[in-house]
């Protein structure tokens, strides 16, 4: 038996489906997929995409949403999460006992090859199976099923579909990935020049975050077992910022990779304004906070929820701190005086303190209820912000004086991870960003007093 005849018998036995179920008239298992598509496979496997129905935050979340609004959440978020799941009915109820084997495995192969776009946002597409399967190669051709061209799959548009929600009665925005890119530097307006989101989030590579701020290269290699040899096959990681993972496959690839990504998003810059000369002087600086590798602002996403912070820390020569902003408290609070940057949401004249109370006794903590964004202290893709800093120099201070600031990212707060495991058992981690230092000098020579 030659080499294609033996990957056509594979992919028509490499699957736990019935077998009344064929590559003509179901969706398939992505593990059939794998038969011919190993690399991109593994890839998606260990992704949040394969997880999108599944993953524990999500289901708690979820199910608090429901709990808030009503039925209407049940198949505005189940559309994006488990797609095959709303075409086929197994939604809702909310609680998943409905959902099939297939619908359980969330944003995957076959839903993707053979979606129908239909705009932009609130899951704008149609869920077409078809055996004729999609993608960006334009001589790519199969033995185990038809092929189509669409190069709409290498553009932001595509994404676009779900990763940019509105919130279906009040018209606030939830989520404004696809838009803070489409207004964003990287897109030039013409597709040939743009950077479009494919070509940060499935050009990255383990050792490779493929961010704005790094090389995003071209990876060589075969989409398919027998396909040929291409200068570039499309990686389907899609890392994004989400540090937390469940134990599933591939997860510490995952996360090493979510922390390279956000260890190549930005950069810090001090920027010393009123250097001290003597004991009692007041010192000022400026800690600049530069968005040099995301196409979108930072955070982006549910950015209520997601925390990106300034710690500072200024001591003397001798260690003893002279200003701290920022730290986490052993509450897991962040320090109220640090500088955050994500958006607040309010109801009438009430802010919402997602921070701190996200899912608090009463209607005015909700998420969904939330009315308007209050702020939105973000940092716009190329762009900066920057807070400003300033300490008295105590007598007896040993010089020199060392301004030490790290830029700090979780996916959510300690309080809001509480709610979802309230016995303390998901643990968050804060990644490091970036971070800078700068030194204060001696002060200036006293003059000799007079003989």
């Amino acid at each position: 038996m030659n080499r294609v005849a033996s990957l056509i018998l594979a992919v028509l036995t490499f699957s736990p489906l019935p077998a009344a179920a064929t590559l003509d008239n179901e969706f398939n298992d992505p593990k059939r997929c794998a038969a011919c598509h190993p690399d991109i496979f593994s890839q998606w496997e260990g992704s949040l995409h394969s997880q999108a129905a599944e993953d524990g935050i999500f289901r708690k979340f979820f199910e608090m949403v429901v709990a808030e609004v009503g039925p209407p959440a049940v198949e505005f978020c189940m559309k994006c999460h488990s797609p095959v799941g709303v075409f086929r009915g197994e939604v809702p109820p909310a609680t998943g006992e409905k959902l099939g084997p297939i619908a359980l495995k969330g944003v995957f192969c076959d839903f993707c090859h053979t979606v129908t776009p239909k705009g932009i946002g609130n899951a704008a597409f149609e869920t077409t199976f078809s055996a004729e399967k999609r993608g960006p190669f334009d001589n790519a051709v199969s033995p185990a099923h038809r092929t189509k061209t669409d190069h709409r799959y290498t553009r932001s548009e595509f994404c676009g579909m779900c990763h940019n929600v509105t919130h279906p009665i009040s018209g606030r925005p939830i989520e404004r990935t696809y838009e803070e890119w489409r207004e964003s530097p990287y897109n030039t307006g013409d597709p040939a020049t743009s950077a479009q989101c494919q070509d940060c989030h499935m050009r990255q590579t383990p050792g490779n975050a493929g961010t704005g701020a790094t090389e995003r290269k071209d990876i060589p290699g075969k989409a398919a077992v027998m396909g040929p040899e291409r200068p570039h096959v499309w990686t389907h990681y899609f890392v994004g910022g989400n540090a937390l993972y469940p134990d599933r496959p591939n997860a510490d690839r995952r996360r090493a990779m979510a922390e390279e990504r956000l260890r190549n998003a930005a950069k810090l810059e001090i920027l010393p304004e009123d250097a001290p000369s003597a004991a009692g002087d007041i010192a000022t600086f400026r800690v600049r906070v530069h968005n040099t590798g995301a196409g979108h602002k930072l955070p982006t996403g549910l950015s209520e929820v997601r925390e990106m912070w300034l710690d500072v820390t200024v001591a003397d020569a001798a260690g003893k701190v002279l200003l701290r902003s920022g730290e986490v408290g052993e509450g897991g609070g962040i320090d109220p005086t640090a500088a955050i940057f994500k958006t607040f949401l309010g109801i009438g004249k009430t802010n919402v303190k997602l921070a701190c109370c996200f899912f608090a006794i009463g209607e005015r903590n909700k998420i969904l209820s939330a009315e308007r964004i209050t702020r939105d202290r973000r940092i716009l893709p190329k762009g900066y912000d920057e807070e400003k800093y300033a300490f008295r120099v105590p007598e007896g201070a040993a010089f020199p004086i060392r301004v030490e600031a790290r830029l700090n990212y979780r996916s959510m707060s300690k309080a809001f991870a509480d709610i979802f495991y309230p016995d303390g058992s998901l643990a968050v981690p804060v990644i490091r960003m970036a971070e800078s230092g700068y030194s204060f000098g001696k002060p200036a020579a006293k003059p000799a007093a007079a003989r």
